[in-house]
């Protein structure tokens, strides 16, 4: 009796054992990439690969390729990235920046270029300046643009965060506000401005002109010192879920 029950027990323990073995080999790598039917690829070495005349790819311990329109999301060195939009371009995935039990954040970068205008010499050359989009992801799914319309849809089941969102838009009026009648009274003070009639290279600048560039600044440093609703509003939706 004692020896059939310790073979059942030897024969249990070497199951699971091979059980182990085998999600250790499925799961073995510290990288990963997940394809848009389901399947996840792990491997200890991650690269994109975009060769000239070529195709781009992601290349696996050195060994597997895969085109980036068959990806979905991948972890790799620098950090875990989710598809913005179908395609095969790098930027079509985003590198998430905060992690939560139900919202996260990510962005992506984009280049801006714009002529320098014409100079004597000829027209100046390009000018290129780089610009973060920022997206959200609710419960894993899909990105979408982090703002206030697709934000108040997702955070509508929490009463905190929507107050939040109902500040900042608020807030984002009264600043365009303040932004536009400042714009106007700095209009207004420059076409009253005379010459000094002691030093005719000189400009008496109307107060009017002060007045008004204060008004647009007002907003501006009031955001460098407070943060961000929209943040803040994912943060309190996090952080209750936590609760």
């Amino acid at each position: 009796m004692n020896k059939s029950f310790y073979t059942l027990i030897a024969a249990l323990l070497l199951c699971f054992s091979l059980q182990a073995q085998d999600d250790t080999q499925q799961r073995h790598g510290r990288y990963f990439v997940q394809l848009r039917n389901g399947q996840v690829v792990y491997a200890n070495k991650l690269q994109y690969k975009s060769p000239i005349f070529k195709q781009d790819f992601f290349l696996l311990d050195d060994s597997l390729k895969y085109m980036p329109e068959l990806v979905d999301v991948y972890q790799s060195s620098e950090g875990y990235f989710a598809r913005v939009a179908a395609g095969n371009r790098f930027d079509a995935f985003a590198k998430r920046i905060t992690e939560g039990p139900r919202i996260s954040k990510f962005y992506t970068t984009t280049f801006d270029y714009t002529s320098m205008g014409y100079s004597p010499y000829g027209y100046g050359m390009p000018r290129s300046s780089r610009r973060r989009i920022y997206f959200f992801s609710k419960d894993n799914g899909p990105l979408m643009t982090f703002n206030q319309d697709n934000l108040q849809q997702a955070l509508s089941d929490n009463a905190s965060s929507m107050m939040l969102l109902q500040r900042h838009k608020r807030e984002r009026f009264i600043f365009t506000a303040m932004g536009i009648a400042g714009a106007g009274l700095t209009t207004i003070g420059i076409l009253s401005s005379s010459q000094s009639t002691t030093n005719p290279n000189a400009v008496n600048i109307s107060p009017v002109v002060y007045g008004g560039v204060g008004l647009i600044a007002i907003p501006l440093v009031m955001q460098l010192f407070k943060k961000d609703k929209l943040t803040q509003a994912v943060e309190v939706y996090n952080y209750q879920v936590v609760q």
